[in-house]
């Protein structure tokens, strides 16, 4: 607790709020869980607004005792059926930050679309082999461990990819595995549901690209069209200026200095990453650190934020 008290304040990040038959990433909190860490958070700590978070940030002032922020990624149409609702009952406000490449759309996000392909399907693939980046997969005699090792190893490799290419390389995978129809349970947000999400006081928009890539595996003009395509969307729908972006995956491979260059020069005023730490007044508004949320219960919550926090 100490570090808190000292000024400094723990960024939280979720994606999903939902109630889901399978999770391997591990991305998603259940309604009750999230309800749960949120009263937990209302009698413990101090949950900021996004405007003062930005306001300590780039005045380099300290945060109060116990504060936390919450933020979200990716623009899952349960961040507003699900995530909203409970936010609003708690009087609390989170930065959703909103990939715009498969908005209003029944398409799942790409990393979903593989795990449906890969995971979720028993048909035998029409060939033996899928070969990807110089790599070749065998796709013969597969059992639940075969296909988890492949969908694994395939994740890196289309987060790097540029975005045309990887949809290519999935819709092949998709064709070769007879699965074509997305999930209406891991459907992104319509363009009204963004717009309600929007109008919310618990609510502020952020971008997240277009098609959500490894920005520091692109170069300068595919990183600018990546993220200036996502802002002018998401300015056009909203009819408001965007200030707010968060890195897709955000580890410290998955941006660099052109990154920032290129956020600054959209007139962007604060950046996420997604690195474990806290967030204080020195911290860099370009590039700072959240921490990743699971789905915990109230107790796991609060040890897992003490263990953020000290």
């Amino acid at each position: 607790m100490d570090v808190l008290l000292n000024g400094s304040c723990a960024v939280l990040l979720y994606h999903r709020v939902n109630n889901l038959k399978t999770d391997p990433q591990l991305l998603n909190v259940t309604p009750q869980h999230f309800d749960e860490q949120l009263s937990y958070l209302k009698k413990n700590h101090f949950v900021i607004q996004i405007d003062e978070l930005l306001h300590n940030l780039e005045h380099k002032k300290r945060f109060p005792k116990k504060c936390v922020a919450l933020t979200f990624d990716d623009g899952y149409a349960d961040n507003y059926l699900e995530a909203l609702p409970i936010l609003e009952s708690h009087n609390m406000q989170a930065l959703f930050y909103i990939a715009t490449g498969t908005l209003n759309t029944d398409n799942e996000f790409w990393w979903d679309a593989v795990e449906r392909i890969i995971l979720l399907n028993e048909n035998i693939p029409l060939q033996d082999q899928f070969s990807l980046d110089e790599k070749v997969f065998d796709l013969k005699n597969l059992d639940t461990q075969k296909r988890f090792q492949i969908y694994t190893q395939l994740l890196p490799l289309f987060r790097k990819m540029v975005a045309k290419q990887r949809e290519e390389k999935i819709a092949e995978l998709a064709a070769m595995f007879n699965s074509l129809s997305p999930r209406a349970s891991h459907r992104p947000m319509t363009f009204d549901e963004l717009k309600k999400l929007s109008a919310s006081k618990s609510a502020v928009i952020g971008a997240h690209t277009h098609m959500h890539p490894s920005l520091g595996a692109l170069d300068y003009n595919q990183q600018l069209e990546e993220i200036k395509t996502s802002k002018d969307i998401l300015e056009n729908i909203l009819s408001n200026n965007l200030i707010h972006f968060s890195f897709p995956f955000g580890t410290i491979a998955d941006y660099d200095a052109d990154t920032i260059v290129i956020c600054k020069n959209l007139d962007f005023k604060m950046v996420a990453a997604n690195f474990p730490y806290i967030v204080n007044r020195n911290s860099n508004i370009f590039h700072f650190p959240r921490f990743l949320v699971r789905d915990w219960n109230q107790q796991q919550f609060s040890a897992s934020l003490n263990f953020f926090i000290n």
